[in-house]
């Protein structure tokens, strides 16, 4: 179940625009309760200016449907909200292990930062399995323990109004370290980020404050 959105023109990887791209999937408690951080995320950035893409769903076939869609997009910014784990991303009725997603977005996500809001999502294996499938993905970033709703709905508005209005065209390393430090703090939230080097190894680091 997907929110129909406008029709996105195709465009090359290396033409990425400044926005994030938004999907989301829940338990069905979760749903009766409203708990959608990814559609007040959307609320929020549409406040800050920026057009974020907002897509509901339930399955893992959707999930590749929304694959395809983020890469026609043409969109610089991934954002995943969903339950998770220390092997996999749950979808409202599907379980998706690392390698799954990973095969998914296998060669979409070159020259994408890819956000993940799911509890211990935040781990050196999702970003091994993922990046494996994508060598040119530039960073990768979720929780590295259990987050409650409210405080991720928080935490990742604050950080995307704080760090577009550093700079509303683009994102770095540095930039989202930078951010990304006070907010695991005063959430005690740790953020396990991972960035390329210069040869294209990963460096993680572990962000507590």
């Amino acid at each position: 179940m997907f929110e129909p959105q406008v029709p996105t023109r195709k465009k090359k990887p290396s033409d990425t625009v400044p926005e994030v791209f938004i999907i989301e999937s829940l338990e069905l408690t979760d749903e009766a309760k409203e708990r959608r951080e990814g559609a007040v995320l959307a609320a929020v950035l549409k406040m800050c200016g920026k057009n974020p893409l907002y897509y509901y769903i339930r399955t893992k076939a959707e999930l590749k449907l929304m694959a395809e869609e983020f890469e026609a997009s043409g969109y610089r910014y991934l954002h995943v909200s969903c339950h998770g784990g220390d092997t996999s991303l749950e979808t409202t009725l599907d379980s998706v292990s690392y390698q799954e997603f990973a095969n998914i977005f296998s060669g979409r996500l070159k020259d994408r930062r890819l956000f993940v809001s799911a509890c211990s999502a935040g781990n050196e294996l999702f970003v091994e399995v993922v990046g494996g499938r994508n060598k040119e993905v530039i960073s990768i970033a979720a929780p590295a323990n259990d987050i409650q709703f409210d405080h991720a709905v928080a935490f990742w508005s604050s950080f995307y109004v704080k760090t577009f209005s550093l700079n509303a065209r683009s994102m770095n390393s540095n930039r989202i370290v930078e951010v990304l430090k006070p907010l695991a703090a005063l959430f005690n939230a740790p953020v396990h980020f991972s960035k390329r080097d210069q040869q294209k190894h990963w460096v993680h680091e572990r962000i507590d404050s």
